[in-house]
C-alpha cells in the first residue's frame, strides 16, 4: 500500500472505534435535508432527521431509540426535554422561526425545526 492509503485506512478505522459509551450506534441520519417529519428519533449521538421543517400549530415529537443513551432535547430559546434513556418529549410550535436545539450532554449533537 501508498504512505496515503495506509494514512486514510489508519483514519478510517480510528475514527470506527471512537464512540460513547454503551449502547448501540446508529448507521447515521436518514434524513438530513428536507424533511417535513414531525417525528424525531433521538439515537445515540445524533437526531433523525437532524431537520425538519412543519406548519405553524405543529406539534413534533422526539422518541429515544431502544438502547439509547442519555439524551435531552433542549433549546436555544429554553424549553428543554429531561435528561433520558427513553421515552419522548414533544413541543408545539405556534410561532413562523427557526427553533435550534441540541443534547446538552452530548456537544456536536444538535438539530433545527423551521416553523412557517
Amino acid at each position: 500500500m501508498r504512505t496515503g492509503s495506509c494514512m486514510l485506512l489508519a483514519a478510517l478505522l480510528a475514527a470506527a472505534g471512537c464512540g460513547g459509551s454503551g449502547g448501540s450506534y446508529g448507521s447515521g441520519p436518514t434524513n438530513t435535508g428536507g424533511s417535513t417529519s414531525t417525528q424525531i428519533a433521538v439515537k445515540n449521538n445524533l437526531f433523525d432527521p437532524s431537520s425538519t421543517t412543519v406548519p405553524v400549530g405543529s406539534t413534533v415529537t422526539w422518541t429515544w431509540a431502544a438502547g439509547s443513551v442519555l439524551h435531552n432535547v433542549t433549546f436555544s430559546d429554553g424549553p428543554k426535554s429531561a435528561d433520558q434513556s427513553s421515552g419522548t418529549y414533544a413541543r408545539t410550535f405556534n410561532t413562523a422561526g427557526t427553533y435550534s436545539y441540541n443534547c446538552t450532554i452530548h456537544p456536536g449533537m444538535n438539530g433545527s425545526v423551521k416553523v412557517q
